[in-house]
């Protein structure tokens, strides 16, 4: 049995300054190893850029091996074609624990002419009750562009579901600097299994600065078939 599915997310984003602004729309579709997406990004000074990502996935025994190539169009502040490729590798090392390795920005892009760092992350999923309570850690480590070295963060997460006829997630995350601070929180809901929507919303965390920057809304549909 295998499948396809569609995707479609559209996101808001809330200024401290300004008023609310349409920020981001994207579009996706996978089946059977094999993704295409699109990504539109809206700035208040530069409205007309957008990414093109293409990716693929191979199974074996215990995880999966996959890459990701994107393609960053130009727009009015930089008018070159950016590349870049992301590779991973997930393995399940016990029933209830999975371990991921990803490298990120491999050929360093300069959409927008900002540089990116070549990041690499360190991820587990724990399934504390299966299908109901997971945990989720990742270890970031981005090179720093402007001299040796590396800048490391931390992201850990919570997801709790619940099962029936329209099954119901929650999820929240916090993201930490190399001193442990604060830097950015998350919470989600999604409805739905196999057809559903997660709302999502975030912004900065820490001493006088939590507040909502962004609110975004992703719909999914998936269709089975059996295989030849």
């Amino acid at each position: 049995m295998s499948g396809a599915s569609i995707m479609a997310e559209f996101a808001l984003e809330f200024p401290p300054d300004t008023n609310t602004r349409f920020a981001q729309w994207s579009a996706g579709f996978t089946s059977r190893g094999l993704s295409l997406g699109y990504q539109r990004d809206r700035f208040a000074e530069d409205p007309n850029t957008g990414t093109l990502r293409f990716g693929l996935a191979f199974p074996f025994r215990k995880g999966a091996v996959g890459a990701s190539f994107s393609f960053y169009q130009g727009s009015a502040v930089d008018t070159a074609a950016h590349r870049s490729v992301d590779l991973g590798v997930r393995y399940r090392l016990l029933t209830p624990l999975d371990l991921g390795i990803v490298l990120r920005n491999i050929g360093r892009p300069t959409p927008r002419a900002e540089r990116q760092p070549l990041v690499g992350v360190l991820a587990a999923n724990l399934s504390v009750i299966p299908s109901h309570a997971d945990l989720q850690v990742e270890v970031l480590a981005a090179e720093r562009l402007a001299g040796s070295g590396y800048d490391m963060s931390y992201r850990g997460g919570v997801r709790l579901s619940t099962s029936g006829k329209i099954p119901l997630a929650v999820l929240g995350v916090l993201d930490v600097d190399s001193d442990f601070g604060l830097v950015t929180w998350a919470v989600g809901l999604t409805i739905g299994g196999r057809d559903s929507g997660t709302a999502l919303a975030s912004g900065p965390a820490g001493s006088g600065r939590t507040r909502l920057q962004r609110a975004s809304l992703t719909g999914v549909a998936t269709r089975l078939f059996s295989g030849q």
